[in-house]
């Protein structure tokens, strides 16, 4: 059985190193959230951004990030692109798969979202 003074000293060795870990961590999170606003002043210095659960937003609270050296909204990644699916007239000797062309038409906008998706 363990003495008061050694579960102290346990308590205290176990606080002292979670103290470390969270230190640990919150500088790594400011080290990225300044890389990301750096990145992001690179391309427009005057823009306001605020970082917030390590998400970027503009001055009216619009969520944005840069993709292919440019300042992005998310909610425009977000939304699917609206396509008017192509109407095929079925002929004699075969018939065209519509849905196959449908879902090859928009898979870049579904790879996309859920890129976005496991990122997060």
């Amino acid at each position: 059985m363990k003495s008061s003074k050694e579960r102290k000293m346990d308590r205290k060795r176990k606080h002292k190193a979670l103290g470390a870990a969270r230190t640990v961590k919150s500088r790594q999170r400011r080290l990225d959230n300044k890389a990301k606003r750096d990145e992001i002043h690179a391309i427009d210095p005057d823009m306001k951004i605020t970082v917030m659960n390590e998400k970027t937003y503009n001055k009216d609270g619009i969520e944005v990030e840069i993709i292919d050296g440019k300042i992005v909204n998310v909610l425009e990644l977000a939304i699917p692109e609206i396509f008017e699916p192509e109407i095929v007239v079925a002929a004699d000797e075969g018939e065209v798969n519509v849905i196959e062309k449908i879902e090859t038409h928009n898979k870049s906008a579904i790879e996309r979202l859920t890129d976005r998706l496991k990122r997060k």
